[in-house]
């Protein structure tokens, strides 16, 4: 895998007066992030004087890119659905999907199994390790997952849902 940079991206959400959200994306042509951090303030403060809507929040990031990638062998319609839970006094869980799953994280190559997702494997407990407590990510509302190796603290199923192309 060859990442390299393919410029910056600003995202911009806009807040109404009844809560409805929308979010501009831009494409910046600074060559640094000293220069994207600069385009991004010119960009807010020209968004600003032409909308009524709130600027809620941004998000200024690099954006990286495979050189070498063509296309995956799977199909991003089939899902994993993953249930796990939430690191809180509350019995609450979270959903998280994986477009197109490896076999692997299944129970079973075939049969009863296949459509099952093994909550031991390897690769899945990685995985959803990025939002355990004081990992690398949190989930909605800065809500993290409580050991998603433990027994019990996983579940999930094979889905798919409709393609959108033509």
């Amino acid at each position: 895998m060859a990442l390299v940079s393919a410029g910056f991206q600003l995202a911009v959400t806009l807040v109404d007066q009844g809560k409805g959200k929308s979010t501009l994306r831009y494409d910046l042509t600074a060559a640094d992030a000293a220069a994207a951090a600069t385009a991004t303030a010119a960009i807010l403060a020209a968004l600003a004087a032409v909308t009524d809507a709130g600027i809620q929040s941004y998000t200024l990031g690099e954006v990286f890119k495979d050189a070498a990638v063509g296309s995956g062998s799977g199909q991003v319609e089939n899902l994993a659905v993953i249930t796990a839970k939430i690191d809180s006094v509350d019995l609450k869980y979270a959903v998280v999907k994986i477009p197109a799953p490896a076999d692997g994280i299944f129970s079973a190559a075939a049969g009863a199994g296949y459509d099952i997702v093994d909550p031991a494997d390897a690769d899945l407990v990685a995985y959803l390790q990025v939002w355990q407590t004081g990992n690398q990510a949190y989930l909605s509302d800065g809500e993290t997952l409580v050991s998603p190796g433990t027994a019990g603290n996983v579940v999930g199923k094979r889905a798919h849902r409709a393609s959108k192309k033509s």
